[in-house]
């Protein structure tokens, strides 16, 4: 995969220009290319470098929105959860998850087993080979399942799969790479300063290249602004009315030296959920990945200390679940991005997103513009999917069905150095691969977005630091 230049993008307009390169801009490039239309993708940092990797790393098959009594989302959540299963199925496999259940009421097995029946049945047809429907399982069943993190108490536990992602890094490469190969123009650390409009009409956007200082413009007849935060900063000067766009959070989430088995299971929080049916406190989820644990989410406003959500996190997390013992040294990565939400300043709080958002801005006035702001990593190619046909209304080029659910991925499965090797050779062919053929352009692109290196900790081994610098500078990647 080569990098476009701000010439490469030429003078001619794209039918469309994809701002942003998270999973929700890569998959909308891929989206409208697979179409025909000709297709740029932009992204002011690197592909996968925000919140899209910041993620717990968690195809959710919807079971959580019977609570949310959420159906349409719930079948949505079912079929692109098997999406992903089949486009991706070296890097996307499914885990179990166990849920302690207390009592007989809400929190109860009954009710558990109820909403579980609840889910089968509407996601019957759509869940995938992979994934059979939810159950509520006994006190004695639960308390195998969750062996020493079993809480006092418990009188069942609820059960289900979802599919875990092994490699976020892998799958960003492989969306990337398919809109490539579908004809689309891609760089990374090309920034869209401002987008430029006349008559009404958004028609292009101004770019700076961010390694070389180049400028330039690139036009378009119909721009998706996929740039999650930044999105409402780009729109405003041009909007009659900003506050179309919401708030957001901060979400965290914790890479701990620990293993905790190979079954998934939640420990409940003093926070309290935001479901329409209250089952008590918010659940976070401990995954097993890479001989590590992944436990998430927590959320908080973007007014708080980034520093201090991790320790509000662990303190959170001493409380529910104490077995743990966690502290600041058994942390080994912390994964931070931003999502939709409510913000309510009079209660002090915010509530996060449950849908994502579609804004096409034609009906405020301005045409040429839509903005996406995603929630769920599991919906991205749901919702650029229909992002593209809200383009293509635009465009008025007539219907050009979607085949991007049916197209598998060109995920790259060929042999791979050891992703927890520290040998220099391993180290310095990994380093030549990512800039030879990822878009690589620093060594911190390939240490956090196109390996495991940091998250797994492997940076932390004694050595390694100078193995890369001497492979860095071998392959000419910047620090």
């Amino acid at each position: 995969m080569r990098r476009a230049t701000l010439d490469a993008f030429g003078d001619e307009p794209f039918d469309v220009l994809v701002i942003g390169g998270g999973i929700y801009g890569l998959m909308a490039a891929r989206d409208a290319a697979l179409r025909g239309l000709r297709t740029a993708l932009v992204e002011r940092d690197d592909f996968g470098g925000a919140t899209s990797h910041n993620s717990l790393k968690l195809m959710h098959g919807g079971i959580r929105y019977v609570q949310h009594l959420d159906f349409a989302r719930l079948r949505a959540s079912a079929r692109e959860r098997a999406f992903w299963q089949r486009a991706a199925a070296p890097i996307c496999t499914p885990l179990e998850f166990t849920i302690p259940l207390f009592g007989h009421g809400i929190r109860g097995p009954e009710a558990f087993g109820a909403a579980a029946a609840i889910y089968t049945l509407a996601s019957r047809g759509l869940r995938g080979p992979h994934y059979n429907g939810a159950r509520a399982v006994g006190a004695k069943a639960a308390r195998q399942r969750l062996g020493g993190f079993a809480p006092e108490g418990l009188s069942g536990g609820g059960v289900w799969r979802d599919g875990q992602l092994r490699d976020v890094n892998r799958l960003h490469m492989a969306c990337l790479r398919a809109a490539i190969e579908a004809g689309a123009l891609a760089a990374n650390y090309m920034d869209a300063s401002a987008l430029i409009s006349a008559n009404g009409r958004v028609t292009g956007a101004r770019l700076r290249d961010r390694l070389t200082g180049a400028e330039g413009q690139l036009r378009a007849r119909v721009t998706l602004s996929c740039a999650g935060q930044a999105a409402a900063a780009l729109a405003r000067p041009h909007l009659r009315d900003p506050a179309v766009f919401s708030g957001f959070l901060r979400a965290t989430n914790l890479v701990v030296d620990r293993e905790v088995g190979r079954r998934g299971f939640a420990v409940v929080s003093r926070s309290r959920s935001d479901a329409v049916v209250d089952r008590g406190g918010r659940m976070y989820f401990l995954t097993p990945w890479q001989g590590r644990t992944i436990i998430g989410t927590h959320e908080s406003s973007l007014d708080h200390s980034a520093d201090s959500d991790v320790d509000d996190f662990l303190s959170e997390l001493a409380l529910a679940c104490p077995q743990l013992g966690l502290g600041r040294k058994d942390v080994l990565w912390v994964h931070r991005g931003v999502i939709p939400a409510n913000i309510d300043d009079s209660r002090g709080g915010g509530k996060r997103h449950t849908r994502g958002s579609l804004l096409d801005h034609s009906g405020q006035g301005l045409g040429g513009l839509i903005s996406v702001a995603g929630v769920k990593y599991t919906t991205a190619r749901l919702i650029a999917e229909r992002a593209v046909d809200a383009a293509l209304l635009q465009l008025g080029t007539g219907a050009l069905p979607s085949t991007s659910f049916e197209t598998p991925l060109p995920v790259d499965d060929s042999a791979d150095p050891d992703p927890h090797s520290s040998d220099a050779g391993t180290l310095a062919q990994r380093l030549r691969r990512a800039a030879d053929q990822e878009m690589a352009t620093s060594l911190s692109d390939v240490t956090v977005r196109r390996t495991l290196w940091a998250e797994t900790g492997l940076l932390n081994t004694p050595g390694v630091s100078e193995k890369l610098a001497a492979a860095a500078a071998m392959a000419n990647l910047p620090a």
